[in-house]
Order: C-alpha cells, then sequence, then structure tokens
C-alpha cells in the first residue's frame, strides 16, 4: 500500500511540478520600436508583467498548463492570444506588433475588438485569413503542411485528388497562386513538382513547426502583391529561442525530423535549423508500406535555417533559407521513368527601425531544377531539364504619417534565369539559355477616416523585359465595424500573373526551321470584386459570409476558333497550342464560415462554398473549368483533454472535377483515347468526401516532452474517383481513385 501510495506521488510530482517560461517582445507594428511599460496578463494564473526599456516582458516557473495573453499599451490596441501551451521541453516566445489606437476627438463610439484571425497586413482588409502554427499542427489531414491546411478554408479546393496539395481558389487555376517568404517570391516550395509551372507536389517542403503566424489571402489583395491572379501564401519564418538552447526530433511514416534552436552571440541573436529525411521512401522499397504507387517510389530531404542578428542602432539582419531536393523512379518491364528535382532560396534581409515608420529590404538567390529521363529497353529516348536560377530583390518604406494614416511604397526586381533542354529520340525540341527581368512597383495608403471605418487603395505597375508586357493594376479596400459587433468589408483589384517561363518557349517546326509563336502572349487580367460581412458571436466565435466575382479578360487560348483550350483550364506543362490574348473568364461564387476559435481547450471551423466557374476559347462559347466542382464544405472538431490528450476530426465534401466523357466505341474502334468533341467539360467525377481522425498524447518529463501522435487519412477508405481513362487491354473504362485509408503515425520529443 506505501508503494502505491509512492509511485502515486511521484506521478504526480512528475506530471504537476514542472514548470515553464513565457517570454516575448513588443513592438510597434509601424515603426519597429519597442514598446515599454505595457501590461501583460496572464490567465488563469492572474499574473501581471510589464515590458522594460526594450520591449521585453516574462512570466518565469509558470506550472505546464494553458494559458491566455491579454496586452494592454496606452496608445495601442489591445492584443490577445487566446491559447498558449506550455510543455516542458519548449519555452513559449512570443514576438508581438501591436497596432496604433488612433484618438477621434469628435465621437465617442464602442470599438469591436478586432477578430483574432486579422491578417497581419494591416493593408489586407477582405479576403484574408491568418493562420497560426497552433492550428497548422493541430488540424486533421493536413501531414503538417501548411498547404494542406489551407483546403479547409471557404473557397478552396484541392486539384481533384489528394495525392497533391495543389490549391484551387476559387475556381482558377492553381497556377495563379503566388508564394511569398520573408516578403519575397519564391519558387513552389512543395516536393515533387515538375518544373513548369506546377503549383502542387506530394508534401511541403516547409515543416509546419518551421512556421511563424502567417497570411493567406483568396481575393482583392493589397497594391504590394503582384504577380498574383487567384491567391498569395505570404508565408513568415519562426524565430529560433534567443535564451535558451533547445531541440526537437520527430520520427513517423512522412519523414525523420531533426531541430534546433537558441541563442546566437550576446546580443539578443537567435538561430533555428530544421532537417527532414524521407521515411516514406524506405517504407515504399521495403514493402511495408503500400498506398498503391505501383513501382513508383518518392524519395525526399529538405532543411529550412534562419539566424537573425539585431543591432543596437542599425536594425536587424535575417539570414534565411529552405532547401529540398527529391527523385522518384517508376520501373516497368520496359519502359522507366526517372525524375530529379531539387530547390535551393537563400536571403538575406534588413529591418531598420525609424522614428516614423520602418524600411525593410530583402536580396535572395532562387534556384529550381527539375530533369527527367524515359528509358525504353535501357535506351535513353527522352531527356528534359528545366531549371530556373533567378536573383530577387525587394525594398519598401512604410510612413506613419500619424495614427491614422499610414503609406507604404515599394520596388521589387528579379532577374529570371532559364535553361530549358528537351531531347526525344535524339531530337533537340528545345534549348534556350538565357536570362530576362520581371520589375514591380506599388503604392498604397491605408487611412482610418473614423473610429469605425477603414479604407486603403494602391496601385501596383509591372514590366516583363521578355515580350515588353506592362500593365497598372489599381486596387482599392474599405472596412467598417458596427455597434454590434459585426464587421462589413469590400474589396476591388485588377491583377494579372505572369505563365511559367517554359510556356513562352513552345517551339514549332517548318522543315528545319522553328519558330516560338507564343513569346509574346500577356498575362490575363482578373478583376476581383469582393463583399463581406462578418458578425461576432460572443468572444470567441464569429459568423462570416462573403460574396465574389471575377472577371476574366485576355486569357491566352488556342488560336484555333474551334479549338475549346484556354490557358485558364490548365493547370501546369508547356502546352503545344499556338496562343493568343481573346480568351474571357468568369469565378463566382458565395462562402460561410462559422469558427470558434480555440478557448476552454475546444474549436471547431465549418466552411461552406457555392460556385461556378466558366471560361471562353476563342470560339464565344462558355464552358466548365475542369475545376468547376459546383460545391465544397469542410467540418473540423477539435477538443483537449486535460492538457494531455487531443482529439481532432475533419470532414470534407465536394463537388467533383469536370472532364470531357470518353467516346468508348470510338476509342475501341480505333484503339486510342477519342472524346467526345460535342460534350467539353460536360462531364463530372462523383462527388468527393472523406474523414480524417488525428489523436495525440503529450508527456511531459523533466525538461522535455513526448509527443505520439496518430493521424488516420480517409478513415472510411473511401474509393473517390479522380480521373476516368480508356483501358486498351480490356477494351472499356476504367479508373483512378485517390489514396486510401492512410494511418500516419508519429513520436515527437522536445529537450
Amino acid at each position: 500500500m506505501k508503494s502505491i501510495l509512492f509511485i502515486g506521488l511521484f506521478i504526480s510530482y512528475t506530471s504537476f511540478s514542472q514548470t515553464q517560461n513565457i517570454r516575448g517582445r513588443l513592438l510597434d507594428k509601424h515603426t519597429q520600436q519597442p514598446i515599454s511599460f505595457a501590461d501583460i496578463y496572464l490567465s488563469p494564473s492572474n499574473l501581471i508583467a510589464k515590458s522594460d526599456s526594450v520591449g521585453n516582458f516574462s512570466f518565469f516557473k509558470l506550472p505546464l498548463n494553458s494559458y491566455q495573453l491579454r496586452i494592454r499599451a496606452l496608445g495601442y490596441h489591445e492584443f490577445i492570444i487566446p491559447k498558449i501551451e506550455l510543455i516542458a521541453g519548449k519555452e513559449s516566445y512570443l514576438s508581438i506588433e501591436l497596432e496604433e489606437n488612433p484618438v477621434f476627438l469628435q465621437e465617442v463610439r464602442v470599438v469591436t475588438e478586432k477578430p483574432k484571425d486579422v491578417a497581419k497586413n494591416e493593408f489586407a482588409l477582405v479576403s484574408t485569413r491568418q493562420f497560426s502554427l497552433l492550428e497548422a499542427q493541430r488540424y486533421a489531414g493536413g501531414f503538417q503542411d501548411p498547404a494542406r491546411m489551407a483546403l479547409n478554408f471557404a473557397g478552396v479546393t484541392n486539384s481533384g485528388s489528394d495525392q497533391n496539395n495543389e490549391i484551387i481558389i476559387r475556381g482558377n487555376s492553381p497556377k495563379g497562386l503566388l508564394w511569398r517568404m520573408e516578403g519575397i517570391e519564391i519558387p513552389n516550395p512543395n516536393h515533387f513538382g515538375d518544373g513548369q509551372g506546377s503549383t502542387s507536389g506530394i508534401i511541403s517542403m516547409i515543416n509546419s513547426t518551421s512556421l511563424a503566424n502567417s497570411d493567406f489571402m483568396s481575393g482583392a489583395f493589397p497594391a504590394e502583391y503582384g504577380n498574383a491572379s487567384s491567391g498569395v501564401f505570404d508565408l513568415s519564418l519562426r524565430r529560433g529561442n534567443n535564451l535558451n538552447r533547445e531541440w526537437m526530433a520527430t520520427l513517423s511514416v512522412v519523414g525523420l525530423d531533426v531541430a534546433s534552436e537558441g541563442p546566437l552571440g550576446k546580443k539578443g541573436g537567435s538561430y533555428r535549423l530544421g532537417f527532414r529525411y524521407s521515411t516514406l521512401e524506405l517504407l515504399l522499397k521495403s514493402g511495408l508500406v503500400n498506398i498503391n504507387t505501383g513501382n513508383f517510389k518518392p524519395a525526399y530531404r529538405d532543411l529550412n535555417y534562419l539566424i537573425e542578428l539585431p543591432t543596437k542602432k542599425s536594425g536587424t539582419i535575417t539570414i534565411w533559407g529552405i532547401a529540398g531536393a527529391n527523385n522518384t523512379e517508376d520501373l516497368r518491364t520496359n519502359v522507366s521513368d526517372y525524375t530529379n528535382s531539387y530547390l535551393a532560396v537563400g536571403g538575406i534581409s534588413h529591418k531598420l527601425p525609424l522614428k516614423n515608420g520602418h524600411l525593410k529590404t530583402v536580396l535572395a538567390y532562387t534556384t529550381e531544377s527539375t530533369e527527367i529521363i524515359r528509358e525504353d529497353f535501357s535506351v535513353k529516348t527522352r531527356e528534359q531539364t528545366y531549371q530556373y536560377p533567378s536573383w530577387r530583390f525587394s525594398t519598401y518604406y512604410l510612413h506613419r504619417i500619424n495614427a491614422k494614416t499610414q503609406v507604404k511604397i515599394g520596388f521589387n526586381g528579379s532577374q529570371l534565369a532559364y535553361q530549358l533542354y528537351e531531347n526525344r529520340n535524339k531530337i533537340t525540341f528545345l534549348d534556350e539559355d538565357d536570362k530576362t527581368y520581371y520589375w514591380q512597383q506599388f503604392i498604397q495608403i491605408n487611412k482610418r477616416l473614423t473610429s469605425q471605418l477603414n479604407v486603403t487603395a494602391g496601385i501596383h505597375h509591372y514590366q516583363f523585359e521578355l515580350n515588353n508586357a506592362k500593365g497598372w493594376e489599381p486596387r482599392l479596400g474599405l472596412s467598417w465595424n458596427t455597434n454590434s459587433g459585426g464587421r462589413f468589408s469590400a474589396g476591388m483589384g485588377v491583377h494579372s500573373r505572369l505563365e511559367p517561363l517554359s510556356v513562352y518557349f513552345y517551339k514549332r517546326y517548318k522543315g528545319k526551321i522553328a519558330e516560338m509563336p507564343n513569346q509574346s502572349i500577356k498575362p490575363a487580367v482578373s478583376l476581383h470584386q469582393v463583399i463581406a460581412y462578418d458578425q461576432r458571436l460572443g468572444e470567441n466565435t464569429r459568423l462570416k459570409v462573403e460574396a465574389y466575382l471575377q472577371n476574366i479578360s485576355h486569357a491566352p487560348v488556342d488560336s484555333n476558333r474551334n479549338s475549346p483550350f484556354s490557358l485558364l483550364n490548365y493547370s501546369s506543362g508547356i502546352p503545344t497550342q499556338v496562343l493568343e490574348n481573346v480568351g474571357k473568364g468568369e469565378n463566382k461564387g458565395i462562402e460561410l464560415t462559422i469558427e470558434r476559435f480555440l478557448s476552454n481547450d475546444f474549436y471547431y471551423l465549418i466552411t461552406a462554398s457555392v460556385f461556378d466557374t466558366k471560361y471562353q476559347a476563342k470560339k464565344n462559347v462558355w464552358y466548365n473549368t475542369q475545376f468547376n466542382n459546383r460545391y465544397a464544405a469542410n467540418i473540423l472538431v477539435g477538443k483537449d483533454f486535460r492538457q494531455k490528450f487531443s482529439l481532432n476530426f475533419r470532414y470534407l465534401v465536394r463537388g467533383g472535377n469536370r472532364y470531357t466523357p470518353i467516346n468508348l466505341a470510338e476509342s475501341i474502334r480505333r484503339n486510342t483515347t477519342v472524346l467526345q468533341s460535342n460534350r467539353i467539360m460536360e462531364g463530372q467525377y462523383p462527388t468527393f468526401h472523406r474523414l480524417d481522425i488525428s489523436f495525440a498524447y503529450k508527456v511531459n518529463r523533466k525538461q522535455h516532452t513526448w509527443t505520439f501522435r496518430a493521424d488516420l487519412q480517409n478513415v472510411f477508405n473511401i474509393n473517390n474517383i479522380i480521373e476516368e481513362f480508356y483501358d486498351g487491354r480490356i477494351k472499356a473504362l476504367n479508373y483512378r481513385y485517390a489514396l486510401p485509408l492512410i494511418p500516419i503515425f508519429s513520436t515527437r520529443v522536445d529537450f
């Protein structure tokens, strides 16, 4: 009996006597100057701290628990972090930017609290959702992948298959998505892209544990975002702990992750480094895991890093980057396919606080390469190489005229190099090695007209030197807070995006003379129009309704009048049609979001979209795009129990992708696939739906924490059809399916 009592007391001691720290720093959002003497309230401990002369605050030796942080500083909006989860193996360090609260002398109004998902970028007033590290790690079915996590937001679907993380925003082609990191454009940061403009892959190179809070935009974005027609993923990397060294290791079906972070130097500097190696490669080759890839064997590895070096008077220097390599082999009886790809992004940023604003400058080198080889009977019959080494430069100055008015002006310049090669059966079809330039300038202003009305306006200009394409793109947004806890918002803007560089270099041969007829095509022009209403339903719940209309003109389409081909209905690759800018498109829809932010260890997110997306080729006939699913919905629910066990559910349902039906009789007669040319994009695959469940259990020990997680994808093993094709072996139609039930188990230790 005494032994049992001793064991019980020991377990209680190891579980509840452990402590950890919460530290942070407060900065003015506009000037980047530290905020002193702010009050920081911590509950449920009812502790209060004040920020010091350089904005630092701390709570030491807190019992392991979940906490809420509330910050109040004179002249600033109140800031709330609803949940900070302390574990034994990792200190919580927060970098928080407060927004100045303007005073309107001639009116007294009740100002509603800003939504907890308000955009990091204050110029983004509509169609923007901030997502956090806590969300990225918690959502079921996400593979810890930020791209897959975004599929839960209203208006966002994938390309028809859960075997990739391609992002379709409001029915637009995935090519329209802009990826940014640390304030500058980067290439597609996903493994297993195709080097020809694909925005997808099997898995992201950026693990969610490497991210800080970031913005996801689905329409009418501010003027600083150019070269984007559907959406923006504006990513920020997480800073390392500048006081204590910490480690993390994760072993899962997806990969082996190792990360380290800690202080660097004696002036508050820090580093963070993460590396991942694919365990999936070993499992597939060993036969222990089979996910219906046939002989397809993927392998990948990646790393990311960030070094932050603050100075006393010259601002903060940040050195950062990501890199990834992947290869596949598909070995069949007579034919073998090999693909080798890599991506590297390295940047250096400098942020300089000034009296009435701040200046930020970024210089980055990006390179991506994809090599595709096919062998027939061990003889190389096809070789394709796509390489894009590029230099990118970005700078902006944010000037605070007063508490009600801010102006942001900036410039982006890119040297875009390309090395493109394609050889088929010893005939060279593509051989280009050169560079071109892309210039962007913008200015935008944010004005608080009253305590409730906020307006932003700006203009973006671009010039593409390859074919002298240029354009002016005005942007406008506004938001109005009501006295009843609601917020109206609206936005309008002109947006465009360059085609992947390989598209411009399609070669057409007339005898031995080659020409590149598509080098002169211009970007499609998309006019975004959005209106939304967001209503608070208590302190932690909101309801949001958003409607949009996108009118697209000057889309590149086949110059053959009878062809239905349009780049609006194309995901990636080099089209073999001669294109001209006479196509049109229209996307329209309405979106609903009901969300309970994580509070009292419980959250849910319900999103639904009804939409219609169509396009016109040269012949003035409206067709469905392949992404016109017509509807999509997601339900996410999660609950934590006693700070140890968490349970998360996700159910998604959407209409199937569109396709052109196959003429079976004619296909049998010709022994090849023949489409029904009178039914372009009229077919639709069955409804796509699946249920994902994740479990996590945390065990805190002295100075380290173990987390055991099980993520079950497609729990009911539903066979979702993603492609119909003619199978010449059986003289009938056959089908390809999305992923079956996949259990992903992982073990993580923080210490």
